[in-house]
């Protein structure tokens, strides 16, 4: 006697339950080369929805992997397995849900012939694993977040810091934490009693993070590191080369030249100080583009302005030959924020002009621009207004580049510090 044919279906496998881990994704038990529709849905943890879909013929079996099956039609073009997370864009008339920072993401996957819903499948991927503890810091002035692992031998532990966005993010503190460090998210400006802008931050505040640290038995002081983004990895790059206790250093489209503060309060103030001195910044006016961009709402690039303020102000460059450790540089190639490719070069010649006795190297994802965020989150955006001003900043790169680059990217980053904080 017969069996009833099988119902199509969904077969996910993920390497871990968490939002980094590489992903297998197939369907089977279609008709041969039958076209359907993979309709993808995610709340993210700020509590938007977003969308994406790719229309697929499955082969003459009546299978469809995603990492080799090219859309007919959809969000993203060429086959990629994660080419329905990334390629996802907001919808706009659902009413936005409460911020769930680092709850895990669920994804709704639907496989569709024409109109009719043939099943119905749901991805759930951490942002943290289970086995991490969270600790609020609010103490000594520090704004933070410790994660840790309770019951362990002491570990190596990573200081995190955000960008010019300010306040406290946690997301990639909480994720590196999930691979086997302690890992502190440190806000330094922009929430609380902390600086409401990016004007003078004293690395004062970093050195009073480091003795908290030290003072914790669950760290292991003689192996700390740091690890920034953006103006957060200019922060990072400038404590290492201030504080010999930190051992290994990654930035994040980083600068190795001090620029200006930003905020109202920034004309002609540095971004940081160290007991009380100013650290000498690169600076000039803002071209006229910018400011007739910042009038009409044009989305700006700060790119070139950024070139011409940096080139050959050797008294802001940051003496990263005084780093005790190792340094990963991470950039885009088409980052219109600020020239992080550049920026990170300068960081290199110096640290090979003077022989720096550590490992070091600067990754260059060509065709990325400046947002390298945790991974597996659509990547469509590449225009932000992160200060509430109305003001629209350019990142560059495309969803596709930038998708790769940051899985990459975090690969790397982890690879680093399982090597030279180990």
């Amino acid at each position: 006697m017969e069996g009833k044919s099988m119902k199509p279906s969904f077969h996910v496998n993920q390497s871990s339950s968490l939002i980094d881990s590489s992903l297998e994704l197939r369907v089977t038990n279609l008709c041969p080369c039958e076209v359907v529709t993979i309709k993808a849905e995610m709340w993210d943890n700020l509590g938007t929805k977003w969308a994406s879909f790719a229309e697929l013929m499955s082969d003459s079996e009546g299978q469809i992997n995603l990492a080799t099956a090219q859309p007919e039609s959809g969000t993203y073009v060429h086959a990629d397995v994660t080419g329905l997370f990334w390629s996802m864009s907001p919808i706009s008339n659902d009413q936005p849900k409460k911020r769930t920072p680092l709850k895990p993401v669920e994804t709704i996957l639907t496989l569709m012939r024409e109109q009719e819903v043939l099943t119905v499948t749901s991805i759930i991927r951490e942002v943290v694993s289970p086995k991490v503890k969270r600790l609020s810091i609010r103490e000594q002035g520090l704004v933070g977040t410790f994660f840790y692992h309770s019951n362990s031998e002491p570990l190596p532990t990573i200081i995190v810091l955000g960008g010019s966005e300010g306040g406290l993010r946690e997301s990639n503190a909480a994720l590196l934490a999930s691979h086997g460090c302690n890992t502190l998210a440190l806000a330094y400006f922009g929430i609380e009693d902390l600086p409401k802008e990016l004007v003078n931050i004293p690395l004062d505040y970093i050195e009073k993070a480091i003795n908290w640290l030290n003072d914790n038995p669950l760290i292991d002081s003689t192996k700390l590191g740091i690890f920034g983004t953006s103006k957060g990895g200019e922060l990072a790059l400038l404590s290492a080369s201030v504080f010999p206790i930190i051992k290994a250093v990654v930035g994040y489209v980083p600068s190795g030249v001090v620029f200006p503060g930003i905020g109202q309060s920034a004309l002609g103030l540095s971004s940081w100080q160290f007991k009380g001195e100013s650290f000498p910044f690169a600076c000039g006016d803002v071209p006229k583009e910018i400011n007739k961009a910042r009038q009409t709402g044009e989305p700006i690039t700060w790119r070139e302005t950024y070139l011409y303020w940096a080139e050959g102000e050797k008294q802001a460059e940051i003496a990263v030959e005084n780093i005790q450790g190792s340094v990963l540089l991470i950039s885009g190639g088409d980052d219109q924020l600020w020239p992080a490719d550049w920026l990170s070069e300068k960081v290199i010649t110096r640290l090979s002009k003077h022989n720096h006795p550590y490992y070091y190297e600067h990754i260059n994802f060509t065709n990325a621009g400046h947002a390298f965020v945790t991974p597996g989150f659509p990547t469509t955006q590449s225009v932000v207004s992160p200060f509430g001003n109305g003001m629209k900043l350019l990142l560059g790169g495309n969803p596709k580049d930038n998708a790769h680059a940051q899985f990459e990217a975090w690969q790397r980053v982890k690879e680093f510090f399982r090597k030279y904080l180990a």
